[in-house]
């Protein structure tokens, strides 16, 4: 097999390319013990099987980000048959500096000027065959988009694969005094019994610029792999480098590259009078404008929020209707009643709904996937960061973490996998600390039954002062975490490049989305999947199905004494709720259905109607249709209103079978009902997450930073509940 390695800065459709090539071959994963996201993809091409790795995008090799870390590792340590240096042809100055970092590592490279369609159009002219002399390796304009020199790339690679995994002198000739005391060393290395090993396995090229420069961690490599030990003329030639220069070595040589840079592009590229940033630049001085840069921001984001929740919901309607009404039907019936009740009760509530219980979700995360994708595509997402961090970093944060946090409104989970773009551990730790305290949509089940019950006309209000206490919160626990050194990054400056806006390719956000709502549905089924039938378990068991006789109503009334203080705490079927929550936030809804003695029960048999499996499965399509069609409706229709909209009793009422005036029946006659009800929101709001968004936490960060999150995320929301309640009664 083949191994390729994909290096370049970010943002220079390295992924793009790579999906272009392999399809839908491209899988997702971790770099081991770390949590910045691996790209791989195996395929066949022309009888060859191929193997593409994406190293994370860097604009250095310097071990200062795990980013760095990891691209420069894998090239040296993991030695790859060639590696496709992906270069942003229409900002060729910025991107060739990594070319020349590459070139030091001597390994066989070949060159993909990408977005060669967008140089063209700007009438923007290169001598490729200059070119190429120059730079020392062959180079092949592509562009991902429309599919331009894949063909021609590949075909190359192949080819110089074959000639074998040799260190590559790539001749590279330094500014000439530079250049002379590197030859000196080369000299004196070559010479140095000591470093042969070194030499042949890393390049005398990038063992020598190393040393010089004194990297302290290719030091500390060789000296435990080689028992290396720093000869004196290094310290000698750096020293004199540094008076002569009057700067330290690590600036003379960036400056010498960049000087090359210059001079190639000097003899090789002609520009235009028109530049590509025209446009660009008219845009952000709109978008990133200091008084109208957040406002726009919050427009966007509650745009896509609610386009993604009025999108999303007629077919998650139908879904759910599909499931429940459809194939519960005929689950029913194909089952029948030989069996026993627990079993029926198991395939039925425990398994059937379960499936229905992450399944109909999908819509919605197919919608919000595909919008972040367009936002990402475009470039819009990378200015967020800017615009917030002049907020966040207050809280010891910089502005990329905000994105995370913003997901957080639609679903933790993709939120806690986006604290990947952050650059340090500390960062990403702190943000995924603050992350689930935002209200995800899974939520908003729960606010629709209680809020219907004890608020009336209020509602609307009181879902939006939960919206604004999960932020608050996740504020004052950020700013107590920050304290602490798990959660102290070294360098809280934010570096972040802002890419011309580009038309998103379909191709790509489609791929993308399809792969990121696979990841979910995967996840979700194999977690969520036994914890619901555990919870089946607890509700039915010992007393078939009697849940005020359960195992997990004996739970709740254990509890009671202690949650007291809450207000909520007096009724077992409140304090019994919130184990329930951990499965999925919207199970609380079926929860309290199951528990509480409701007025309004299920149509009675005389009231069915018996319908054959033909007529069922033509209103099932008829069904779709008409999600399809009021899914688009929601689109199109710029409605955000929906986003904080809560349903009214009678709705909720005709959807939830009577639960909402079983809910009501909770405090019945009590004056501080609607605080009580109140405080088990909050508490909701702010109580461990679902068990999907913790299997993300324990993926990215480990079992004992998990355990971390679940403490503070049930100290808090009791602190919280508590504190809501007992100053509330005095208002009343």
């Amino acid at each position: 097999m083949i191994k390729i390695a994909f290096a370049g800065n970010p943002n220079v459709g390295k992924s793009a390319l790579i999906n272009a090539i392999a399809g839908s071959n491209l899988k997702v994963g971790n770099w081991p013990g770390v949590t910045v996201e691996k790209k791989e993809a195996e395929f066949t091409y022309n009888g060859q099987r191929i193997q593409f790795i994406d190293l994370p995008g860097v604009y250095s090799l310097s071990p200062y980000t795990l980013e760095e870390i990891i691209t420069r590792d894998f090239i040296l340590q993991e030695n790859p048959d060639v590696v496709i240096n992906v270069v942003d042809s229409t900002n060729l100055e910025r991107n060739l500096y990594l070319t020349m970092l590459l070139k030091e590592l001597g390994k066989p490279m070949i060159m993909a000027l990408n977005f060669y369609d967008e140089f063209e159009k700007l009438n923007y002219k290169l001598d490729l065959k200059k070119f190429q002399e120059h730079i020392g390796m062959e180079v092949v304009l592509t562009s991902a988009l429309k599919g331009n020199g894949l063909k021609e790339l590949l075909d190359k690679v192949i080819v110089r694969a074959k000639e074998g995994k040799k260190l590559v002198d790539y001749n590279l000739n330094f500014e000439s005094y530079l250049q002379e005391e590197l030859t000196y060393i080369k000299c004196n290395m070559n010479q140095d019994e000591s470093l042969k090993e070194i030499i042949a396995k890393y390049g005398i090229d990038f063992t020598a610029i190393k040393l010089l420069e004194n990297d302290a961690n290719f030091i500390g490599h060789i000296e435990k792999e080689y028992g290396f030990k720093y000869p004196d003329y290094f310290g000698k030639v750096t020293k004199e480098l540094e008076e002569r220069y009057d700067e330290d070595i690590e600036t003379i040589f960036a400056e010498s590259r960049y000087g090359i840079v210059k001079g190639i592009l000097a003899q090789t590229f002609t520009t235009s009078m028109k530049s590509r940033l025209d446009f660009t630049d008219k845009v952000d001085k709109i978008l990133l404008n200091r008084f109208l840069g957040l406002p726009i921001f919050f427009v966007i984001i509650a745009g896509l929020m609610g386009t993604v929740f009025n999108g999303s919901a007629p077919l998650i309607d139908w879904i759910d209707g599909f499931i429940n009404d459809y194939i519960g039907k005929y689950v029913e019936m194909f089952i029948g009643n030989g069996i026993p009740d627990w079993l029926h009760s198991l395939i039925v509530d425990g398994i059937l709904g379960g499936v229905g219980g992450v399944v109909v979700f999908i819509p919605l995360m197919l919608y919000l996937y595909f919008f972040l994708a367009i936002l990402e595509e475009s470039g819009y997402m990378s200015r967020v960061a800017f615009i917030m961090d002049k907020i966040m970093r207050k809280l010891g944060l910089n502005g990329r973490a905000f994105v995370p946090m913003v997901l957080g409104f639609g679903c933790t989970v993709p939120a806690i996998y986006a604290t990947r773009t952050l650059e340090d551990e500390p960062s990403r730790k702190l943000t995924a600390a603050m992350a689930p305290f935002m209200s995800c949509g899974a939520r908003l089940p729960v606010y629709g039954l209680f809020t219907a019950a004890f608020f009336g006309a209020k509602a609307g209000m009181v879902v939006m002062s939960l919206y604004v206490i999960g932020i608050v919160v996740a504020i004052l626990v950020g700013l107590v975490l920050k304290n602490f050194k798990m959660f102290q990054a070294e360098d809280k400056s934010l570096l972040i490049e802002l890419p011309p806006y580009r038309l998103p390719s379909f191709k790509i956000i489609i791929k993308s989305t399809l792969r990121r709502t696979g990841e979910y549905f995967k996840k979700a089924t194999t977690v969520i999947m036994g914890i619901l039938i555990v919870l089946w378990a607890l509700t039915y068991f010992p007393n078939d199905g009697d849940a005020s006789n359960s195992y997990i109503a004996k739970f709740g009334k254990t509890f009671t004494p202690i949650m007291s203080p809450t207000g909520f705490g007096n009724r077992w079927e409140a304090v019994a709720a919130i184990p329930p929550s951990f499965a999925a936030k919207e199970v609380v809804v079926g929860f309290m259905a199951q528990v509480l003695t409701a007025d309004s029960t299920l149509e009675s048999e005389d009231e069915k109607t018996d319908t054959t499996f033909a007529q069922d499965t033509l209103e099932q399509f008829k069904g779709l249709a008409i999600a399809i069609k009021d899914s688009a409706i929601g689109i199109v229709s710029f409605d955000v209103g929906g986003l904080f909209a809560t349903p009214d009793a009678d709705e909720v009422e005709a959807e939830g079978l009577g639960v909402v005036s079983a809910t009501k029946m909770l405090w019945a006659g009590d004056p501080l009902a609607s605080l009580r009800a109140y405080s088990f929101m909050i508490f909701i709001l702010l109580v461990v997450p679902c068990v999907v968004t913790l299997a993300a936490i324990k993926h990215e960060f480990g079992t004992k930073f998990t355990g971390f999150i679940v403490m503070i995320m049930l100290v808090v929301p009791y602190i919280a509940s508590t504190l809501i309640f007992q100053v509330g009664r005095l208002f009343y």
